[in-house]
């Protein structure tokens, strides 16, 4: 008898965080979508061409981050830290902007461009230099 209630528990359970999960999954990206949409690309280097934005996924490598571009605005041609993985985001693609640090310098963004199975997939979260944040695609 105790087997049998565990069973149908166990079953139950297994219904039950697969179901949520659908719905904490589908209404989650309801959510993202209502966000402010904008456009990923920075120009530091001249407003002739856009180059696609580094994003971040760890939020500890902010430092290393921010001095990339830091450099990037002085005119400075820097070398990327390699704990940095190099991820760039589709400069004509849009991302949703789900909020920014204390100090405004990074923006968490949402990037539903499809990479591919080998490349991530079709969703990334991460983190991105706020001044790269752009309301319209470059021209």
């Amino acid at each position: 008898m105790i087997k049998k209630a565990l069973i149908i528990i166990g079953v139950l359970s297994v219904l039950f965080f697969t179901v949520g999960a659908y719905f904490i999954n589908k209404h989650w990206h309801i959510y993202v979508k209502e966000q402010p949409k904008m456009y990923v690309y920075d120009i530091f280097r001249g407003t002739s061409k856009s180059v696609s934005v580094i994003i971040i996924e760890d939020k500890e490598l902010k430092e290393p981050y921010l001095e990339y571009y830091n450099s990037l605005q002085n005119g400075i041609e820097p070398i990327l830290d390699d704990r940095i993985p190099l991820k760039g985001l589709p400069q004509y693609d849009p991302v949703y902007v789900l909020g920014y640090t204390n100090d405004s310098l990074l923006a968490e963004i949402v990037s539903y461009y499809d990479r591919g199975a080998r490349f991530g997939g079709s969703y990334l979260q991460g983190w991105v230099y706020s001044k790269t944040l752009h309301k319209e695609p470059f021209n």
